[in-house]
């Protein structure tokens, strides 16, 4: 894995303006109100690698994806792809929007029902003026054959194809721009379990052939230590935890880590009940003071209700965690 670092998100903060209309905010005398779906959220990927972000529902990793694909602009911060600045205000320059893609969770609905699949896979390739208008049909051959579905299958449409092979085309679809880097947004998890570990591997062969570089979004920890290089750790917009897959696994930092890890099933323990998560994620509305997570902390002290931890490095191995409480960060 090369140490270039293809994307960097810098502070990168999303708010949305959630205010009653004007009229009713005079007639009851209450302001603006905001909800932030994600805080001060700074990382790094480099080029080739699998950077997993996971957290429960509401934790701000989807919209940290539609930043990252320049679909809405950060409040605060900057995203930029290979040096190149991401954020529709500004605009986003051809050749830098051809390079990232993103294969979504539901693959049926981001799938054109009217369009054949021929089609569906070649539109990148025309919008982006990729090749001769006499190649397309070849090359849209040649991608189907690639994610294990055969040329023929460019006439049919996608209500003919099952869950897991509606995915592999989506896949064809990224593919066909040439991208470098592809945000993977729960690929598998409207997938069968049959299904899922075949799609993973198919994208794992993908990587290894092209040079591609993941981004990739999940809940389910199974996913995400088969294929992460390193995993950040998101609860309720903030990243509390960032750290090689192996480390993390092996020896998990933040509270909240520990309290989803401990969730998992692990067969080494049979016999013994996973431990459920304790309690949900706080109205982002009005979150908790200081830490966000210590109402559900079981390590939560004073500075914890009052003083929201900053990220502080661990070692040299590129580990960081926000937490009063874990030694070496307090």
């Amino acid at each position: 894995m090369a140490d270039e670092m293809i994307l960097s998100l810098d502070r990168v903060t999303r708010r949305f303006d959630i205010s009653k209309p004007l009229l009713n905010r005079m007639i009851e005398g209450v302001g603006k109100q905001y909800l932030t779906a994600t805080a001060d959220v700074s990382l790094s990927i480099a080029r080739g690698e699998t950077f997993a972000l996971v957290g429960e529902s509401g934790s701000g990793k989807s919209t940290i994806a539609k930043m990252i694909m320049g679909l809405m602009p950060p409040s605060v911060g900057e995203i930029r792809f290979d040096g190149d600045l991401i954020d529709p205000r500004h605009g986003i320059a051809r050749a830098t929007r051809r390079r990232f893609q993103m294969i979504f969770q539901d693959p049926f609905a981001s799938l054109n029902p009217r369009w054949r699949v021929g089609d569906i896979i070649a539109e990148p390739i025309r919008t982006f003026a990729l090749m001769p208008k006499t190649e397309v049909a070849g090359e849209v051959a040649r991608l189907l054959e690639v994610v294990g579905l055969a040329p023929r299958d460019a006439e049919k449409y996608p209500h003919e194809f099952s869950g897991g092979q509606r995915q592999r085309i989506a896949i064809a679809r990224a593919l066909s721009s040439k991208p470098e880097f592809i945000v993977c947004d729960e690929p598998t998890s409207a997938l069968d379990v049959s299904v899922q570990a075949q799609i993973l591997n198919l994208m794992r062969d993908l990587q290894d052939a092209y040079g591609l570089t993941y981004l990739l979004i999940s809940h389910d920890l199974s996913v995400v230590r088969h294929m992460a290089d390193r995993i950040g750790v998101l609860y309720l917009g903030r990243l509390v935890e960032v750290a090689p897959s192996a480390d993390l696994f092996a020896a998990p930092q933040h509270p909240y880590t520990r309290m989803l890890l401990d969730a998992v099933p692990d067969l080494t323990r049979v016999g013994a009940r996973a431990r459920a998560v304790v309690g949900e994620i706080p109205n982002p509305i009005s979150p908790p003071s200081g830490c966000a997570f210590h109402p559900r902390c079981p390590l939560a002290q004073d500075i914890c209700k009052t003083t929201a931890p900053e990220a502080r490095s661990l070692g040299d191995r590129g580990r960081s965690v926000a937490c009063h409480m874990v030694d070496g960060a307090a």
